[in-house]
Order: structure tokens, then sequence, then C-alpha cells
């Protein structure tokens, strides 16, 4: 099977099923990492925003048993495998996902305690719109989560295929100037060293910025043998953001 970052934005069909998969598997160690650092309570009501395959999605209703979670996503074969991944909860109707764009989610004004999005704001578009429609469904003290496998890109080569196939690696600077600029007023900026195992947090409002570097030692991290071989990777840093209103 041969993909396109297209794909990877909107994986449809049979061999979206297969990618979704992978995506699974390939994120899965940047997802649990990236989940150490936020905090969720069993009544949190949470929206995972582009659902993919749903993984997250449980990970997260495990976490916030007591109030209902929901998905969104604007791949079919996306909502229709999320379903799938959460059959016994979407029955029950703890767990809704719905095929939608995230420039016009269909959810009332602040209604969510968190809102996520793994490894999907790459493909976003009109990205500050896009940030204020989430802020728009996030309640006053909600949070929004952003996951990132990659911290900008260091092969230029490699990035301008990317944007080319609408896939843009962001760098923390920039996601930090869109969120501010749709209005958000703190940024939490967590930055993992892959190689050397280490953990930057940078605290960030609009006058201010605090930085803590502290040992990471994540267990399950499969990437160390890969980022010490030839084998390119976009970028040695994991990182995941908090905005908050």
């Amino acid at each position: 099977m041969e993909n396109t970052f297209y794909d990877y934005g909107k994986p449809e069909g049979v061999d979206g099923e297969k990618l979704l998969d992978l995506m699974d598997e390939g994120h899965t160690p940047v997802s649990l990492w990236a989940l150490t650092n936020l905090d969720v309570n069993e009544n949190d009501e949470i929206l995972d925003i582009g659902c993919g395959s749903g993984l997250n999605l449980k990970r997260l209703h495990e976490k916030s048993s007591k109030a209902p979670s929901f998905g969104i996503d604007h791949s079919t074969t996306s909502v229709r495998k999320s379903i799938l991944m959460n059959r016994k909860d979407v029955d029950e109707g703890n767990i809704v996902v719905e095929e939608g764009n995230v420039l016009d989610m269909p959810f009332e004004d602040e209604q969510f305690n968190i809102i996520t999005a793994f490894e999907t704001v790459y493909f976003w578009p009109q990205i500050v719109n896009s940030f204020k429609e989430v802020k728009r469904v996030l309640k006053k003290d909600g949070v929004f989560f952003l996951v990132f496998e990659t911290n900008g890109c260091a092969n230029e080569g490699y990035e301008k295929i990317a944007n080319e196939q609408g896939c843009i690696f962001y760098n923390e600077n920039q996601l930090k100037d869109f969120l501010f600029e749709a209005g958000y007023e703190k940024v939490t900026i967590y930055l993992r060293n892959r190689k050397d195992n280490k953990k930057v947090i940078r605290k960030i409002t609009s006058v201010d910025c605090t930085q803590e570097i502290v040992e990471d030692n994540f267990e399950g991290d499969n990437y160390l043998d890969e980022l010490k071989s030839e084998k390119y990777t976009p970028s040695s840093e994991w990182m995941c953001i908090l905005a908050q209103k």
C-alpha cells in the first residue's frame, strides 16, 4: 500500500482502515507520554477532534467514565472505525462519534472540560479560525490539549513534499502564536527530547514565560534506536500543549 500525506489527513476505504491501524501502532508511544501531562477527572466531558480509530477516545473515556465523551472526524472511515472500537460505550450512550469539520462543530458553546487533538492539527484548515472554534465549545476553565510527534521539521525537502500534500509541521512558536491570536490566554508547552530522555516545560502567558527542565525516563519508548540510526525522522522532539482561555 502506498500512502500520501493526504491519506494521513483523511483516511478512507480499505487502505484507510489499514492506515489507521498503522497510525495507532506508531503513535501510541507519543500518545501515552502526552497523557501523562494531562489531568483528567472522572466527571470531565471530553471531545477528541480527529478521533481516527477511536483508540485515544477510548483511553480518555476510561479516565472520565462518569461523563459522556465525544469524538469527531471528517473521515467517514474513521468515524465508522471509531464507533467499532468503542461499540459497547457507543451502544450505551456513553460515547458519541460524529462526522464533522473542525471549523464548524455541532456542539454547544462552552460544552467541554477537555478537548484533545492527537497528531491531527498538521492538516487543519484556517488554523487560527479552527482554534477559535475549539475555544467556542471549551468551558471557561477547560483545557485544549494538542499532541505532536514532531516540533517543526528538520528537513526542508521532506517539509516541502509534506506541505504540497496539505501537511504542515508547525513548531512550538508558531502554535503558541496561533493560540494567542485565537484568544487563549495561557499556554503550557511540554517538549520531550527523545534522544536525551529529557522533558522541557514552558509555561507562557502574554506577559511572561517560565521554563523547567526535568528528566523524563518514559518507559516503553521504542524510538531511541531509530534516532541513533541514519533513518530520517522529522524531529527528535515530542510535543504536547495545554491551552486555556
